[in-house]
This record gives C-alpha cells, sequence and structure tokens, in this order.
C-alpha cells in the first residue's frame, strides 16, 4: 500500500515538474520579451539578456537589439557588453535610436548633466574591451562615444595604474574641447603616466 502512494506521489511530482518546464519553454518561445520583463523585475540580467536575443533574432529591430546590449551591461558580463553593445554600435541604426533614448530622456535643465546614450553603450563597451585586453578597440569605441564615453575606460586604466594606456588616452582627450569633464579626466589619468 505504501509503496503504491510512493509511487503515485512521485508520477504526479515528476508530471507537475514535466508540465512546468513545457510551459516555461513555451513561455519563452512564444514571448520572450516578457519572459525578459520577468527576468529583469528580478534581477536576472544574463538570462534578460537570453530572451531580448531571442526577440531580438525575431525582429531584427534595433530597439531589441539595445534591449540586449542593456541587460548586457546590467549583467556584468564582459561577454555580454562586448557582443551586444558592439553589434549596436555598429548597427545602422545606432545614431538615430541615440536620439531617440536621449530625447525620451528630457531636455530639461538636468538633462544636460546626464550622460548621452551613446557615451553610455560606448563607454560600457570600452571598458569591457580594456578588460578583455583589447585596447586599441576600447580606445576606438570610447572615441565613437566621444569625450563622456572615456570615463569608465579611464575609471579601469586608473584602477590598473597602466601607465602606456592613460598616456593614449590623455593623448585622445586632448582633442576634444577642454571641458571640465575632459580636464578631471585628463588629471586623473595623469596620475598613471
Amino acid at each position: 500500500m505504501n509503496k503504491v502512494i510512493l509511487r503515485t506521489a512521485l508520477i504526479t511530482i515528476a508530471a507537475i515538474a514535466v508540465t512546468a518546464l513545457a510551459v516555461f519553454s513555451l513561455w519563452i518561445l512564444c514571448s520572450p520579451q516578457t519572459m525578459a520583463t520577468a527576468c529583469e523585475k528580478t534581477g536576472n540580467y544574463s538570462f534578460a539578456v537570453t530572451c531580448a536575443d531571442l526577440r531580438y533574432k525575431r525582429t531584427d529591430n534595433v530597439y531589441d537589439l539595445a534591449r540586449c546590449a542593456e541587460d548586457g551591461i546590467l549583467s556584468g558580463k564582459d561577454g555580454h557588453v562586448i557582443k551586444y553593445c558592439g553589434a549596436l554600435s555598429s548597427h545602422a541604426q545606432f545614431g538615430e535610436l541615440c536620439e531617440s533614448k536621449d530625447k525620451a530622456f528630457g531636455n530639461d535643465e538636468l538633462g544636460k548633466y546626464r550622460q548621452s546614450y551613446k557615451a553610455y553603450i560606448c563607454g560600457s563597451l570600452a571598458a569591457a574591451q580594456y578588460r578583455g585586453g583589447d585596447f586599441q578597440s576600447s580606445l576606438t569605441s570610447a572615441k565613437q562615444g566621444g569625450p563622456a564615453a572615456f570615463t569608465k575606460l579611464a575609471i579601469e586604466i586608473a584602477e590598473r595604474r597602466d601607465g602606456i594606456a592613460a598616456k593614449s588616452v590623455i593623448g585622445a582627450l586632448s582633442e576634444y574641447e577642454q571641458t571640465v569633464q575632459v580636464r578631471n579626466l585628463i588629471n586623473l589619468l595623469k596620475n598613471y603616466v
């Protein structure tokens, strides 16, 4: 009698597990964007990237690729950042996307203190590339994003006390208008030259 009850209980648990797995799999396949949203709300950005990537592969929409890049940055995994921010920054509609994202943040008085979307993506990409050992690509990515994109790269260089990279970045920053931000980054890096 006990064996029958135990067997029935195990079969029931297995059936529930298989059903839950099937529902979960169908949810991902049918509506990856809602699964990505659920993962973002729980802070599981690594899995959110996977779901957002499924959506992007279906739509080929630059906004879906932007979601992959943003989730990749929030995941803290350089592989995701390099893959998705790299693809986004080289996308034909990247400029239009950046304008749209910046406009969404508004042009109020505080807006001038916000980092542009382009600087956010390119700066994150530059820092990830530098951590991955590809300094030349990181310098190119930072240049693409403008002077604000150098911030994360400069911090990474300062943390590693990399004098050679610091000298190259100082040279690149010298080409820009010498705003307070640019001068601060140069002064930070001069400590390591």
